[in-house]
This record gives C-alpha cells, sequence and structure tokens, in this order.
C-alpha cells in the first residue's frame, strides 16, 4: 500500500479541501442515516398507535443517543396526535423524515463538488511530475526505453491511477462512516441480531481479498503489453514510408495482431476477475440477509424485537451492505490501479546522473577555448572513444570526418553534456563542464542535425522554440539569414501555418532551413552541425550550405560529416 499513500500525498496541498470533504461526507452519511432510521417512528404509529398514546407518558431526556432522537419524535408525535389527530401526526413524523434526507443530500452535493476539486487537482499534479521528471531525464534512460511504454505511462497508467485510485478516494473516506453509523443504528436495534451477523461476514471478506490481489498481476501484465502497442503505433507512424515500399503492411499487420490479441487476453481476464468481486459480495450478503431473516423472525416470534424495529433493522442492514460493496469495489480498482502507480513512480524514482552539481557554476559566455582532454566513452559495455584530444578555438571552425559508428555524434554530444565521459573531462574556458550549470551551457550552443527536430506547431513556434520573449521582426530576419523567408510566405498562412507532426508538411530542404533559422535565432557562441545537409538534394543542399555559411560566420563550429567533400570549403 506505499503507491497508494504515497499517491494520495498528492491531496497534501489541499488538505483544507479534503477536511471540507471529510465534514460534509460526514454529515451526508449522518442525515442520511438517521432518515431512515427514523420509519421506525413511522412504522410504529402506524401499526402500533397505543405506543404513541404510552409515549405522552415519558418526555426523554436529552443525551447523544439514537434512541433520544426517536423517543423525541415519537413523544412530540403522541402530543400531536392527541391534539389533531393520528394523520397530522404521521405527516409531522414523515416531514421530518423527508428533512433528515434533504439534509443529507445537500450536505452530500457539497462534498461531491469538494472531490471533484481534489481529484482533478491530484491528478493533475501527478501528471505534471512524471512530465517534469520525463522532461529531465537524461538522453540514455530515454535512448534505452521503447518510446511507447514511456508515452504510455505519461498517458494511461496516469489515466488508470486516475479512474482506478482516485476515484476510490471517495469510497475510503465516505464508506467507513457509512458502516459505521449502520452498524450503530444495528446495534442500538439488537445487539444480539447484529454480532450473530458479523459471525459470518469474515468467510467472504476472505473469498474477496484473495481476488482483489490477483487484479494487480493481472494489470501490470496488461499496461505493459499496452506499453508496446504505443510503442508499435508511433513507429507505424513514422514509419509508414518504408512499411509501404517494402510491401510490410502484413507484416506490420501481424505483429500488430499479436500484441493486441495478447492484451485482448489479458484484459478479458482482468475483467473476469474483477466481475468476481461484487458477485462473492452480493452471493455473500444474500445469504447473509437470509439468516438475518430467519434469526430476526425468530427474535419477532419470542416477542424480543417488534416488527416495526425488525423492519427498521432491516433497512439499517441495506443501508450496511451498499457501502461494504462500494468499499470491497474499490479495493479491487486500488490493487488494479496500483500497478500503474508503480510504473509511474518507477519512472519518477529513476536517477538522472546529468544534472547540476550542488558546486556548479553559471557562464554567460565563451571566451577562449573548448579542451578535450583524454576523453574515453562507452555505452555500457561498448567502448566508442577512447584517449581523444583536441582544443577547440574560440571563433574557428573544426571538422570531424569519418565512417559511421567512430564516434563523431558521440563527441559532439559529450560537448553539450547529453552524456558524461566515462575517462578524461572537457573543459570549457578552463572549466569541467560537469561544474557548469546545464542551462547555461546549452545556452551557449545549438545544434543542426542531419534530421531535423520539428514539433507539430506553426513556422513561427518552430524558429522561435525555447526562446520566450523575441519579436517578429527577429524571427523574420532570422529566416531570411536560413533562405527561409520566402518559402515561408508562399505557404497558406505564412509564418502561422502549421507544419504538422515532426514537420511532415514540408520538404527535407525546408525543415533544415527552419532548423537552421532557429539556431540562428539563438545566436549561439558554439555552432554544432551533425551531417546538416548529408540528406539533401544538390539543390536544396546549395540553399541550406549558403545558409549554413552565414550561420558560421564568426561562431566557434564543429561540423560533422562522413565525406571530405561535405567540408572541402
Amino acid at each position: 500500500m506505499k503507491t497508494y499513500l504515497r499517491i494520495l500525498r498528492y491531496a497534501k496541498p489541499y488538505k483544507g479541501k479534503v477536511v471540507s470533504y471529510t465534514v460534509f461526507t460526514l454529515l451526508a452519511v449522518t442525515f442520511s442515516t438517521l432518515a431512515l432510521y427514523m420509519l421506525w417512528p413511522v412504522l410504529d404509529l402506524l401499526f402500533y398507535p397505543e405506543k404513541h398514546t404510552g409515549a405522552l407518558d415519558h418526555n426523554p431526556v436529552f443525551s447523544f443517543s439514537s434512541s433520544f432522537l426517536r423517543e423525541w419524535v415519537q413523544y412530540h408525535a403522541a402530543r400531536l396526535s392527541a391534539d389533531s389527530g393520528k394523520s397530522a401526526a404521521l405527516l409531522y413524523v414523515t416531514m421530518i423524515v423527508v428533512l433528515l434526507n434533504l439534509l443529507g443530500n445537500t450536505f452530500k452535493f457539497l462534498s461531491t463538488r469538494f472531490l471533484g476539486t481534489i481529484r482533478t487537482r491530484v491528478v493533475e499534479d501527478l501528471r505534471k511530475s512524471v512530465y517534469d521528471k520525463l522532461i529531465v531525464q537524461e538522453v540514455a534512460y530515454l535512448e534505452n526505453r521503447r518510446k511507447g511504454d514511456v508515452v504510455s505511462r505519461v498517458t494511461s497508467d496516469v489515466t488508470e491511477v486516475e479512474y482506478s485510485v482516485v476515484i476510490t478516494f471517495e469510497s475510503i473516506i465516505r464508506d467507513p462512516f457509512g458502516i459505521l453509523w449502520a452498524l450503530a443504528m444495528m446495534i442500538a436495534i439488537s445487539w444480539q441480531l447484529t454480532l450473530f451477523i458479523f459471525l459470518v461476514l469474515p468467510v467472504s471478506s476472505i473469498l474477496i481479498s484473495r481476488v482483489t490481489k490477483s487484479l494487480k498481476r493481472d494489470a501490470t501484465d496488461t499496461q505493459t503489453i499496452f506499453g508496446r502497442i504505443m510503442s508499435l503505433v508511433d513507429e507505424t507512424v513514422s514509419g509508414i514510408r518504408i512499411i509501404k515500399a517494402f510491401n510490410a503492411e502484413s507484416y506490420t499487420r501481424k505483429i500488430f495482431d499479436a500484441f493486441n490479441q495478447r492484451y485482448s487476453r489479458l484484459t478479458r481476464r482482468q475483467w473476469h476477475r474483477k466481475a468476481l468481486v461484487p458477485v462473492f459480495s452480493e452471493s455473500a450478503m444474500v445469504c447473509v440477509v437470509g439468516v438475518t431473516l430467519w434469526f430476526g423472525g425468530n427474535q419477532v416470534y419470542n416477542h424480543q424485537l417488534s416488527a416495526s424495529a425488525f423492519i427498521s433493522y432491516l433497512t439499517m442492514f441495506y443501508l450496511l451492505i451498499s457501502p461494504l460493496k462500494s468499499l470491497s469495489q474499490a479495493f479491487g480498482g486500488i490493487y488494479k490501479g496500483l500497478a500503474s502507480g508503480e510504473r509511474i513512480f518507477e519512472l519518477m524514482d529513476s536517477d538522472v546522473t546529468i544534472k547540476d552539481r550542488p558546486e556548479a557554476v553559471a557562464v554567460n559566455s565563451f571566451n577562449v577555448s573548448l579542451e578535450i582532454q583524454d576523453i574515453s566513452f562507452a555505452y555500457i559495455n561498448e567502448p566508442v572513444l577512447e584517449a581523444i584530444n583536441l582544443t577547440i578555438e574560440k571563433g574557428k571552425i573544426y571538422a570531424l570526418v569519418g565512417p559511421s559508428g567512430s564516434g563523431k555524434s558521440t563527441l559532439a554530444e559529450l560537448v553539450l553534456r547529453f552524456y558524461d565521459p566515462t575517462g578524461g573531462r572537457i573543459l570549457l574556458d578552463g572549466v569541467d563542464l560537469r561544474h557548469i550549470k546545464l542551462a547555461s551551457l546549452r545556452n551557449l550552443t545549438a545544434v543542426v542535425t542531419q534530421d531535423p527536430i520539428l514539433f507539430n506547431d506553426t513556422i513561427y513556434n518552430n524558429i522561435a522554440f525555447g526562446m520566450p520573449g523575441v519579436s517578429k521582426e527577429e524571427v523574420e530576419e532570422a529566416a531570411k539569414a536560413a533562405n527561409a523567408h520566402n518559402f515561408i510566405l508562399e505557404t497558406e498562412q505564412g509564418y502561422e501555418t502549421n507544419i504538422g507532426d515532426r514537420g511532415g508538411l514540408l520538404s527535407g530542404g525546408q525543415r533544415q532551413r527552419l532548423s537552421i533559422a532557429r539556431a540562428i535565432l539563438k545566436n549561439p557562441a558554439i555552432l554544432i552541425l551533425d551531417e546538416a545537409t548529408s540528406a539533401l538534394d544538390t539543390s536544396s543542399e546549395k540553399i541550406v550550405q549558403d545558409a549554413l555559411y552565414r550561420l558560421m560566420e564568426h561562431r566557434t563550429s564543429l561540423v560533422i560529416a562522413h565525406r571530405l567533400s561535405t567540408i572541402q570549403d
């Protein structure tokens, strides 16, 4: 239950609303219970009018007990019956029942309003916490996991927590109140009958608990398979051209069908087991009700209990059954949602090694050089770089040329501190990058990659990405410098045109020019060009190359290429 308690901690900022919800829930349960309990005087008035006549001889003394309220109502009903007739007394008792019920419903409405606020705020904060942790995760963490699985933790797992855990918050607070009130009333009417009932209930409770625990195991497997489905869908959307070009529709469909069928099987089993919870609870309750009717009926025959008191007892027992069923279903939902909660907290508890150290300092400029001293790096157990030494002086252009897998991009990512070296160090103006605040380091750098990273947003927002406060004129100047202004004006809405997922509505050259415009607008001290033109045709490459020349002017540049011809200038 540690996961459940951890989720509930997100309600701590709203403890005032939790207290209000609890108070209104207690009042709602109290008045609703009393409304049913007050059926006893109504039944007495209908079937035992002589009782009300005798009630005139007994003026009840105030006490905090259910019997006082019942005797007080009976006393005043008897007086009203003597003065104005039985019909007036019946109306009086009935109006008390109606008034108590209205008060119960009013407080129930108020408690539901507070619960709605708590529920939505808790889920909002939980989703924000998950995304905040995702956004600071190091590159290695995300590269070593399926993207769909990570996405499902932020989306479907949080939704599952909302529907399976947060919603049960209502039952966890409300139902125990309802159970305690109904139980107190039942004991007040007949403690012998109540004791008899609770000798039977533990058997059903044991059966229900076993079923609910199995739900958690099923939910964990279900969410894992759902993550695989999300990954496959994402890969299908991004790789649809390759799938069609290689006639791989059937192959991809078979993989999807296999995961989909497995997910369906697990979901069916989960629903079947979940359906057992109310079946067990209702079957147990029916048996208990049957035994109660027999035992209570014998008490009526033996004049140990009046018929009106027994009927009132049955209404209290009915009031007890409802929260017991709700509570058992809530625990089933909790176990199902805890699997998603554990997946969420697995992401949130993962260590982030690429982060600011306590002694880290901010840098605002690049003045002398970037020194790479005896750098080594390995992905897990696979060495990529060994004993690399390089001094990059301010204002000069450097090229890294070599075949794929030789470590060119890795070296650039070490400069950006996407990773930390396994040996050696990198110094910016004599300061180790690990002692520089990440935000200030990356404010000095910009990257243009072979595959431009664009977002499903407008052209304007893609150029100004991560740079709030820039003017429209500055964005347009950056676009002009990147040879992008003219084609932007030719689009349907100019700078407000949406470019689709990953810029899919633009050509490769257009996407690359937007990424160059973004780099120009940032005005970085250190520029990294990672195969920026290798994916373009000759005409597009010339346009982009002209933009790159402008971008590299008066900047320290690190150019990565496969071929010497790419960097011959």
